[in-house]
């Protein structure tokens, strides 16, 4: 029998579950009422005007026994005395003996009838025993049981720390299930595959962590994607049902971050595998805007669409009762202290924010949590709650412009260039880096201690760390923090002129250059002083990288460097000299022996050559032709030989789509001829490939051929056929996930007297 204390509920939430335990054991049809000013009433069983059965739910963990009977004599008696129910039934968090509940059904007299009527702590657990599913359901009752959290951790989540998790379950606490979460539910079970997608803010990752809580419990091992759709097969031999998870897979701000590599077709073939297996479910976030961009930019995701595989997440799937209980869940589980929660209940303020046109469940994250308003005075909150709903930036403004110290704030203009983590030594580096720099423009004065007091001013507040094996990984503590902090640097020129004449990372100028509103500053600066960034340029070939990614050893897990190859860095160096200075292709030119002995060794990156050649072949400068003519087909040679896998094609079949004119009749035949013999090669040796892989194979074939007029059809069918062979032989268990929706119907036309209901509950929390 499960052992749960219901601290983790609120009021709200102890009364849905009773509700719904209550409804199962009696098989009944429960009428709901709000909580708070309730006459006695929380829920009712009536056929005619006589209440026949009269539910009252007191959460009173807590309080205690003693503060429960106080107020059930004092308070409720004359409420059930008016009601004068034909049966009253009480439910209570409170944990009790026999004897005390026969003190309950005493002073409730003659209400309550037998003290089987009373069901507390012990009786509601032996209830969720028996109706397992009402568990289940309830996922921020079981996420902070140990065993059961345990057993999600033993059960395999790949790539989410002990940190991550105990994040979620703090999230899980205010979290309110609205039509999204059947939504989505519905759309894996059917299709294996969900996009979630929104505005900022509105709701997207915690609903993408509750789905993985939920099916971790049915037996799924989650892998969370962090980097590139790649790490998704990184794993071999293991035949189990699995869920991926890939947060902001188009990037957290703008569309380059993700897809600038020719990423789009890996996604869609993974997508494919995925809905043909079994064994496996893909959850991937997004911004809704961001993935508009991906539609307009990209033909082939603007051909999918993913309509049927989108449950989109807005303001118009919050009920006006969704958002009162988010409301309410933040402020109930907050550290707010009492005259702070008084003034949101003054003067009704609470039905000002549930109804702001700006509401959001970040929002009201940020704004009830205490430690973020240690400068604002129990006077100004009220009127500050309603400004940053007015414009949200301000909630980090007000911290990041009054607040903060330089250091401080020098320590975010650094980080916000820097991958979304990264180890402490690589920002450290990089913020040494700027703080010198802008010593030296602005005559300030600096310190070597200067870093770890940044670290330590913006500690949960802008940033959190994470220790891991090789050093502590830095993040923000929210994606708005950094949203706001990127558009701080695209307002600030002299500081956007500093971040670029002092970047360490070569990952700095990608991310830089990747922002749509500062692009156009950077092309000034380096159309404006082309030999500086020529220098800068030769740096950050040669730079260390500050991107990092998950490794797996067999069952070890770590986080280490991941490289961006001398490629890649070539062609994003192409492409912003085509737009800026011919002279930054000075840079190429004299590193290009470098990618000739990397291609002479097969240490080359076929994505960054491919993305090379492509950016090259767009230079028309006449001075620039004749070193870019020849060593174009030397560079589509090396794309062409001695490919392993259908992937290895990929960025060359792409080229051939982007850039067809490289590519004469012979050279078409080549690449064709390419496709084919990796096909056979594949289909001859399976052995260590699972279903997965097979199909995943096949997908990447069938998209080739939409390129490049190889015949590999029967290698295909063969690749799917050994897949279906290798699952018939499996014993893992495919049926549907059942997962019983709530029975509360949720009104969007809740009266203010509903709301007004539920947060005078708030006034004295029990």
């Amino acid at each position: 029998m499960p052992s749960y204390d219901f601290k983790t509920l609120s009021p709200v939430d102890f009364e849905d579950l009773s509700r719904d335990l209550l409804q199962k054991e009696l098989e009944i049809t429960l009428q709901s009422f709000t909580s708070g000013r309730d006459s006695g009433i929380d829920f009712r069983y009536s056929r005619d005007p006589v209440n026949e059965i009269i539910v009252q739910c007191k959460h009173y963990a807590e309080s205690g026994y003693d503060s429960l009977l106080h107020t059930l004599s004092r308070n409720e008696l004359p409420k059930i005395r008016k009601l004068s129910p034909k049966r009253y039934l009480l439910t209570t968090s409170v944990p009790l003996t026999s004897k005390k509940k026969d003190e309950i059904v005493a002073s409730l007299a003659p209400y309550i009838a037998t003290a089987d009527d009373v069901y507390g702590k012990d009786d509601l657990n032996n209830l969720l025993g028996k109706f397992d599913s009402i568990e289940r359901k309830t996922i921020k009752l079981w996420l902070f049981s140990l065993p059961l959290l345990e057993e999600v951790l033993h059960a395999g989540i790949r790539n989410i720390s002990r940190s991550e998790l105990q994040r979620i379950r703090d999230s899980a606490k205010i979290y309110v299930q609205n039509e999204s979460f059947d939504q989505a539910v519905s759309i894996l079970d059917t299709n294996n595959f969900c996009i979630i997608a929104g505005m900022p803010g509105i709701g997207k990752t915690i609903l993408a962590e509750m789905l993985i809580l939920h099916y971790s419990r049915a037996g799924f091992e989650v892998i969370k994607v962090t980097h590139d759709i790649a790490e998704a097969w990184d794993l071999k031999g293991v035949e189990a049902k699995r869920l991926f998870y890939y947060d902001d897979f188009l990037g957290q701000s703008s569309l380059s971050e993700k897809l600038r590599k020719n990423e789009d077709q890996r996604i869609l073939d993974f997508i494919h595998a995925v809905r043909e297996t079994p064994f496996a479910k893909l959850i991937m976030t997004t911004r809704e805007y961001i993935l508009q961009q991906a539609y307009q930019e990209y033909e082939k995701l603007n051909r999918e669409r993913f309509e049927d595989q989108k449950c989109i997440v807005d303001l118009s799937k919050y009920t006006r009762l969704n958002r009162a209980r988010i409301l309410y869940n933040h402020i109930y589980f907050s550290a707010l202290p009492s005259h702070y929660r008084s003034a949101l209940l003054d003067k009704r303020t609470y039905l000002k924010i549930v109804d702001h046109r700006n509401y959001s469940p970040r929002i009201m994250q940020l704004l009830t949590e205490y430690a973020r308003l240690r400068n604002v005075s129990v006077s100004d909150y009220v009127p500050f709650f309603l400004k940053s709903l007015d414009n949200p930036l301000l909630i980090w403004e007000q911290a990041f412009i009054n607040h903060l110290s330089q250091a401080a704030r020098n320590l975010l203009v650094v980080f916000a260039t820097l991958p979304h983590e990264c180890f402490l030594q690589d920002v450290e580096i990089a913020y040494h880096a700027y703080n010198l720099a802008y010593a030296k423009t602005f005559a300030a004065t600096i310190s070597p201690q200067d870093f770890r007091a940044a670290l330590k001013e913006l500690d949960g507040d802008f940033l959190k760390y994470d220790a891991q094996e090789l050093d502590i990984v830095v993040r923000f503590t929210n994606p708005s923090a950094a949203d706001f902090v990127r558009q701080y640097i695209a307002t600030s020129t002299t500081e956007l002129d500093i971040l670029l004449q002092s970047m360490c990372f070569f990952e700095q100028l990608n991310t830089i250059w990747s922002w749509s509103a500062t692009r156009s500053a950077v092309s000034r600066a380096v159309t404006s002083d082309p030999k500086r960034y020529t220098a800068i340029g030769h740096r950050l070939l040669a730079a260390p990288t500050s991107r990092i990614i998950t490794v797996r050893r067999g069952r070890d897990e770590r986080k280490e460097h991941w490289p961006h190859p001398l490629e890649e860095r070539l062609a994003l160096l192409v492409q912003i000299s085509s737009l800026t200075s011919i002279t930054l292709l000075e840079v190429v030119r004299q590193s290009t022996s470098q990618v000739e002995a990397r291609i002479a060794s097969d240490d080359f990156d076929r994505r960054g050559l491919a993305e090379l050649v492509s950016a090259l072949n767009s230079i028309d400068d006449y001075a620039q032709r004749e070193w870019i003519s020849r060593l174009v087909p030397t560079y589509i040679d090396a794309l062409i030989n001695e490919p392993h896998w259908a992937d290895d094609l990929r960025s060359l079949c792409n080229l051939v789509q982007v850039q067809p004119l490289l590519f004469n009749k012979s050279l078409l035949e080549r690449v064709t001829r390419a496709v084919e013999e990796v096909a056979n090669s594949i289909c001859s040796d399976t052995n260590g490939l699972e279903p997965e892989d097979l199909r995943s194979e096949a997908e990447a074939l069938e998209s080739l051929c939409k390129i490049v007029p190889a015949k590999v059809d029967e290698a295909i069918a063969a690749l799917r056929e050994m897949a279906d062979e290798k699952d018939e032989q499996s014993s893992a268990d495919h049926d549907r996930i059942e997962y019983p929706s709530s029975s509360l119907n949720e009104d969007d036309h809740m009266s203010d007297d509903d709301i007004d209901s539920m947060f005078s509950t708030l006034a004295v929390k029990p």
